[in-house]
């Protein structure tokens, strides 16, 4: 029995989504620091509630575990007791300068656990530390929701390591080609669009996404259901239910070749995962043409959505879901 302690400011993203899924599979309670200790629990999103306790008060708790760690946390480290464990989730954690972890090498007092192989890699070469490497945990939820319908859709974050621009390019490309169409024709590219949904970095979309379009396509942030939905006509309705297409286009420097959250539940529900080549060719979980599709842009991403590179996808969906397995 563990006590999750989620430490970091986000509301969204893997992060959150990982203290979930780990919280419904096994029942573990859920806390955060606060500045005082509150007797009811909150809504954390995704069917959990979470406790606000002083830091005196988490440390009655016993088998702490850190799911998450950001800057603003890192004052209460040196309270933990020796061999908590901490998640580690993605190599850009640790370079803070700040960071008590490698800056003080309060790191030996934890014991590690990465969420990918290229993570765990990371941490010995860059700092000759020794980690465990487990796979993400996913809670099977009930698919219980009406679908969507969508075609094609990005459930990512809006942010810099998203690549959300290069799914942007291949909407305009369409868009493009639609305005160039015969108007009697029945057939009509923009349905082969792909629909954006997530929270979004601001500055991302201010800087890199302005002039693509941004807002014709996002459907803004979803709530935080499992399964994952949108509200339309006042009826709420499944994101990835029935739908053809999950585009991921994710690179993170010195990671990358595992899961994250957005390709399990693409999995869970059938649809093929379109993943950043760059990605998949860091490990060899994910492979190209067997158990998911890979791009490096736009005009790569308009053959598949438009039927011009042949693929099996029954056989990409069915090795797609051994993956789960080990989740």
């Amino acid at each position: 029995m563990y006590n999750l302690v989620y430490m970091a400011k986000p509301i969204y993203g893997g992060w959150v989504t990982y203290t979930a899924h780990l919280s419904l599979k096994n029942d573990y309670p859920i806390y955060k620091i606060g500045k005082r200790t509150e007797k009811n629990k909150r809504d954390y999103g995704y069917n959990c509630k979470y406790q606000n306790l002083v830091i005196e008060d988490l440390m009655k708790k016993e088998n702490l575990m850190i799911t998450a760690l950001d800057k603003h946390y890192y004052e209460y480290l040196q309270y933990f007791p020796k061999d908590t464990i901490l998640v580690i989730h993605d190599p850009t954690e640790l370079k803070n300068k700040s960071n008590p972890l490698i800056r003080d090498g309060l790191i030996d007092r934890f014991k590690i656990i990465t969420i990918r192989q290229t993570v765990k890699d990371y941490l010995m070469k860059t700092y000759k530390f020794e980690s465990q490497f487990l796979t993400h945990p996913f809670y099977q939820y009930e698919k219980n929701k009406p679908s969507m319908n969508n075609y094609a859709v990005s459930i990512s974050r809006i942010d810099f390591d998203k690549n959300i621009d290069i799914i942007l390019k291949y909407n305009k490309l369409i868009e493009n080609e639609d305005k160039c169409n015969n108007p009697m024709d029945k057939y009509n590219p923009m349905d082969k669009c792909i629909k954006i949904f997530g929270k979004e970095n601001r500055l991302y979309v201010h800087h890199k996404l302005k002039d693509l379009n941004f807002h014709d396509y996002w459907h803004g942030s979803y709530p935080k259901n499992l399964p994952m939905t949108y509200t339309t006509a006042g009826i709420e309705r499944d994101i990835l239910k029935d739908c053809k297409f999950m585009i991921d286009l994710s690179t993170i420097k010195d990671d990358g070749g595992g899961t994250q959250y957005t390709f399990l539940e693409a999995i869970y529900n059938d649809c093929i995962l379109i993943l950043n080549r760059e990605w998949i060719d860091k490990g060899n979980l994910f492979v190209e043409n067997e158990n998911c599709l890979a791009v490096k842009d736009e005009y790569e991403l308009r053959d598949i959505l438009f039927d011009t590179r042949e693929y099996d996808r029954d056989k990409i969906v069915e090795n797609a879901r051994k993956i789960l397995e080990n989740h």
